[in-house]
């Protein structure tokens, strides 16, 4: 009974302390020169910070903005408190001019590289034009089939393309001269990079899953459970890249990307298993089925924590936010769900310590325009849940309270196949069946450059700040 006193007390005492504000000193890193004092919460993210400095000024998307404490960046999404500042702490403020890039993937059999010039960047003549395009280089895929997918590795000098022909085609190529380096070996019917981009892992054309050198495009593992008729159907890092998870008909399984060796095999799904998500901390694992749930999971132990239901048909995809503490489903019944996870404390009687298990409820549902789901992400600070879905825009909502944000529309003349954020979340690149691509303001939700050129439809788009 005193153990639950004192873990009440001490709840208490947190939340007094998390509700403080704090006062933090803003530095110009090269001038030394104060540039502003903001209060905040320990629980506001550094992306807070950035918001609350940079709101007198006015944030321009021809500058990043990094915030360095101790010598180290801090990440957007993390909160000031898990980043060691407290009350009349001093933060050093870096502006960098910034270049933006977009690659675009069409069913034409081209890729293509557009380089950007923010609205700041252009002349008052060219501000007057609603959509200006960027300069665009094409990369001639044609041969290889239809395009499914290119996206920059994270640091930004390689570029992947996925192509349709030979069973299935992965190809890397330089970011900056375009020239082609290598061909995944075996084929690839999937692939993505690590965080650190040194290598990549996917479905090879025969559908086993592997990883690759991103330097060579050769094998470094090869995995395969030996069942003989099971079918893989994804292969993804964990955030670390220390773990590989791999979808296998009903089961998920768990393997050492640095040894190959099969770690464990997750079972509890009654239908195909299509795709997985690995919190950023790599202490949790969620799993999306065609049964019609999800599953979060404990990677360490194995341990399934929770099936999370309410969809009503297959689920299409899943996903953390960056900083764990919410999760998102999305399902062929054309809904959204948002999941609060709670992680609750339980004091055990003997010396071991304190137990952590984690629990999931859903927060609200979003309805799809035309029960189709397109894409759903996260923002880079985990504060918005960005959705494509049956019609000609993207929606930004609030990931707390599901409220409408944004419309990023009067572009696309038909679907937008799928959305995603920039790197710093700054910007929002938009695909669409009408054979153009966009790049928005994330901020405000205006068209920045509309990207025509292609023939066929634009699968994907992924832009970076380079």
């Amino acid at each position: 009974a005193w153990e639950d006193v004192f873990e009440c007390f001490g709840a208490q005492v947190e939340d007094v302390e998390m509700m403080r504000e704090l006062q933090i000193h803003i530095r110009n890193a090269v001038s030394g020169e104060e540039v502003k004092r903001v209060w905040l919460r320990p629980s506001d993210t550094v992306a807070r910070l950035c918001e609350a400095t940079l709101c007198e000024a006015g944030q321009v998307l021809a500058e990043s903005h990094r915030f360095i404490f101790q010598c180290q960046e801090l990440q957007h999404h993390v909160t000031l408190r898990h980043a060691g500042l407290c009350h009349g702490d001093t933060v050093d403020l870096i502006r960098v001019p910034l270049e933006w890039q977009c690659v675009t993937a069409s069913h034409d059999g081209t890729a293509r590289i557009w380089h950007l010039e923010s609205e700041q960047q252009r002349s008052p003549a060219e501000r007057v034009k609603s959509s200006a395009s960027g300069e665009c280089t094409g990369l001639d895929l044609k041969s290889h089939g239809v395009l499914r997918h290119a996206v920059f590795s994270p640091c930004k000098t390689r570029l992947l393309t996925m192509s349709t022909g030979q069973g299935g085609v992965g190809q890397l190529w330089c970011a900056n001269s375009f020239e082609h380096l290598c061909s995944l070996q075996g084929g690839a019917l999937s692939a993505t990079f690590s965080s650190n981009g040194d290598s990549l892992v996917g479905l090879d054309a025969d559908g086993n899953a592997r990883t690759w050198s991103a330097e060579t495009g050769r094998t470094l593992h090869k995995m395969s459970s030996g069942i003989e008729d099971a079918e893989m159907h994804f292969a993804q890092f964990s955030h670390c890249g220390r773990l590989v998870v791999v979808g296998e008909d009903c089961c998920v399984q768990l393997w050492d990307s640095s040894t190959g060796e099969l770690l464990n095999t997750l079972h509890g799904h009654e239908d195909v298993v299509k795709t997985a998500a690995v919190s950023s901390d790599g202490e949790l694992l969620l799993t999306a089925s065609a049964d019609g749930t999800a599953r979060l999971w404990s990677c360490k132990t194995g341990e399934c924590l929770q099936v999370l239901e309410g969809h009503a048909k297959p689920l299409a995809l899943c996903s953390f936010s960056p900083g764990r503490l919410q999760a998102v489903t999305a399902s062929q019944d054309g809904l959204v769900k948002m999941w609060q996870l709670t992680e609750k404390k339980s004091v055990r009687s003997n010396t071991l310590g304190a137990d952590y298990r984690v629990t999931a409820e859903c927060m609200f549902t979003l309805k799809a325009d035309g029960g189709v789901v397109n894409s759903a992400c996260f923002s880079p600070d985990g504060a918005c849940l960005l959705v494509s879905d049956a019609s000609e825009t993207v929606k930004l909502f609030g990931a707390k309270l599901g409220e409408l944000q944004l419309t990023f529309g009067g572009t696309h003349e038909d679907w937008v196949r799928s959305a995603s954020f920039s790197d710093d979340g700054r910007l929002v690149a938009t695909a669409s069946y009408d054979g153009t691509a966009a790049v928005w303001d994330a901020a405000t939700g205006q068209c920045v450059h509309a990207l025509k050129g292609h023939d066929e439809a634009v699968v994907s788009a992924d832009v970076i700040s380079s």
